[in-house]
């Protein structure tokens, strides 16, 4: 390192902005997801403590060799973990204590080459072999990004282009530096300085990348919560709207339809159905039985209906449909088939087909703000059908006859 001996002033200011990108890392481990960004801040500050031992090489000759291991050493462990954390960005393989083995090698080398090698200018190539080993190794760690589903991005291709550069310097310096150790050890290198300044700007360029890529995963997170928050204030909402029982529309919809479609052309059809005898349905067969009804209606009417019609249950077994744009005669010719389609519905807890009865009436509207009118004639229609449908033996017979009658037969 003799021929670096006039750098100090450079070398200097690169472990100063070092301590300063280190600084700028910190707050982020906190934040950002994963450790990669924890292991790129301790590798600055590995580095930053290398450059200060050979800054403090050039000046106390006595104890260079110490200070030259650990220089060694912060190099090392700096492009080690560059490399652990680019892997995690890329793959979320974090780094684990087998992956240490990886450093073992270099660590041996900085132990011993300072005392092993008479002069800087042999330890200088081996040294510079072992970094650009490393950086070469965490540019293929980003070749294929697994763990960034938007594709690479700006500061990815910038790290990509920091790694690069600074693995062929790296390798750049192994023929310079062989032949100073073998040709020309007292040569003045004027473009030394270049290269330092070259290498300055190129950890530049990494350490933007790294802020770069630490605030687009954080970015990703923060879309992938409010991603997670949408759909959970979705599914409350529609929870909030939503009969567990059966799956239609609720009771607290179908009082907000009317806010929900003012102001906008609403016309068409409204029915109001009931489910006949669920309490001595209950009382005779059980609940699961009453329930298994209300759920075969339900599916009746989401059979019979569009996809877009509301279809609400607002009471125990009471239901109600909204048809916009359809006339009453349609309407009620729907409501007939639905008659014919709860015959001979099997039910648990029964022996044989049940004919589940439903009692309903039919009203129009014109506007959003008359819907609730329509409700109550529909509702009042409802109670008049009702008092017609009495369990008598004969519903079977009832229903086909206002089928065929609705149908002209």
């Amino acid at each position: 390192m003799d021929h670096l001996a006039e750098s100090f002033l450079p070398i200097a200011v690169q472990a100063a902005g070092i301590l300063m990108v280190a600084g700028l890392l910190r707050p982020l481990t906190r934040v950002v997801p994963g450790r990669f960004v924890a292991s790129w801040w301790v590798a600055w500050v590995a580095l930053a403590s290398g450059l200060l031992c050979v800054f403090a090489a050039m000046h106390l000759p006595a104890g260079r060799g110490p200070l030259m291991v650990g220089y060694c050493l912060g190099e090392y462990l700096f492009a080690f973990l560059l490399w652990a954390g680019c892997r995690e960005f890329a793959t979320g393989k974090p780094l684990t204590a087998a992956d240490w083995r990886l450093f073992l090698p270099a660590a041996a080398f900085a132990l011993s080459a300072p005392f092993v090698l008479p002069t800087p200018q042999l330890l200088f190539p081996l040294h510079m072999f072992i970094l650009g080993a490393y950086f070469a190794l965490a540019l293929a760690a980003t070749a294929n990004p697994t763990h960034c589903p938007s594709g690479p991005s700006t500061g990815l291709w910038l790290l990509r282009v920091a790694l690069g550069g600074l693995t062929v310097l790296a390798w750049h310096y192994i023929p310079f530096s062989a032949y100073l150790a073998f040709h020309d050890a007292t040569a003045r290198v004027p473009f030394v300085e270049f290269l330092v300044m070259l290498e300055m700007l190129l950890e530049t360029a990494l350490a933007f990348g790294m802020v770069l890529v630490a605030a687009d995963r954080m970015r990703a997170e923060l879309e992938a919560k409010n991603r997670q928050l949408e759909a959970a204030a979705n599914e409350l909402a529609s929870t909030a709207r939503t009969d567990s029982l059966t799956g239609l529309l609720n009771r607290r919809a179908f009082d907000m339809l009317p806010a929900e479609v003012a102001g906008r052309p609403f016309a068409g059809s409204v029915a109001v159905i009931d489910l006949n005898d669920l309490k001595p349905l209950n009382d005779l067969r059980g609940h699961a039985a009453g329930d298994a009804a209300l759920q075969v209606v339900a599916r009746a009417l989401r059979g019979h209906f569009r996809v877009t019609d509301p279809i609400f249950r607002i009471g125990g077994d009471e239901f109600v449909v909204v048809m916009p744009g359809c006339s009453e005669a349609d309407l009620m010719e729907r409501m007939a088939r639905i008659d014919v389609a709860l015959l001979a519905t099997r039910l648990p807890g029964t022996d044989g087909p049940t004919d589940l009865r439903i009692s309903w009436g039919v009203s129009s509207f014109d506007t959003g703000a008359d819907l609730p009118t329509a409700v109550d004639r529909a509702d009042a229609a409802m109670y008049r059908c009702k008092a017609v449908r009495k369990p008598n033996g004969s519903s079977r017979e009832m229903v086909v006859g206002v089928v065929n009658r609705i149908a002209g037969k």
